[in-house]
């Protein structure tokens, strides 16, 4: 089995281009090993759960961190609280078939990048450009409320606008450094010195 889709690249030119089955499997166990590594364990939990039929992937991502969340499609007050949790979900036909993002609607990430449903806005997927890697880092991104992601020109729940701004304003978005999600790099070996041994000094002449 194969699977298609167009693709545009910078100049404008659009093709159609195709991947196996196998390497389907294979660009995602690449990208999914690729994540976990990303990202420190201590605030930054990625679990995989029992993936459904029709899926070929299905991640939990929880960052802990403060954050802020809604009950309903009706919730305009955000909530604070010390952790959230966002899904992921991968299709058989990766990376050229979009991923899906959610939260749970009665626990959903007060952003304007999230919809009243929990579903998260991911931007527009676009082949060999977006990948679990991209839609892993800004849904992390605005679980801590970082303005970096957020897209106030095109959102998904624009009654938070104004208090999303005037947290950004106030100095509490993002609510922790982001560097800390990050997995600490890992220092290289120190470089060894050459023992540069001096020389005796040179037997002085008898006078």
């Amino acid at each position: 089995m194969s699977y298609t889709a167009n693709y545009t690249d910078e100049h404008g030119n659009t093709t159609t281009v195709s991947i196996s089955e196998e390497e389907s499997r294979e660009a995602l166990r690449n990208d999914y090993e690729a994540l976990i590594k990303i990202y420190n364990p201590r605030y930054v939990r990625i679990e995989r759960k029992r993936a459904q039929e029709g899926e070929a992937l299905h991640l939990a991502i929880t960052v802990k961190a403060p954050s802020h969340y809604l009950i309903d499609n009706n919730d305009k007050t955000p909530k604070a609280c010390q952790s959230m949790t966002a899904e992921i979900i991968a299709f058989p036909g990766y990376p050229l078939m979009s991923v899906r993002a959610f939260y749970a609607p009665d626990h959903y990430l007060a952003s304007p990048n999230v919809f009243r449903s929990g579903g998260a806005c991911i931007d527009r997927w676009v082949v060999f450009t977006s990948s679990l890697l991209t839609v892993a880092e800004k849904l992390i991104m605005d679980m801590i409320h970082n303005p970096v992601v957020t897209r106030y020109d095109s959102m998904a729940n624009p009654t938070l606008e104004e208090w999303h701004k005037a947290g950004v304003a106030r100095g509490e978005f993002p609510t922790i450094r982001p560097q800390l999600l990050y997995a600490p790099a890992v220092p290289l070996p120190e470089r060894r010195q050459r023992t540069v041994k001096t020389p005796p000094p040179l037997p002085r002449r008898r006078t």
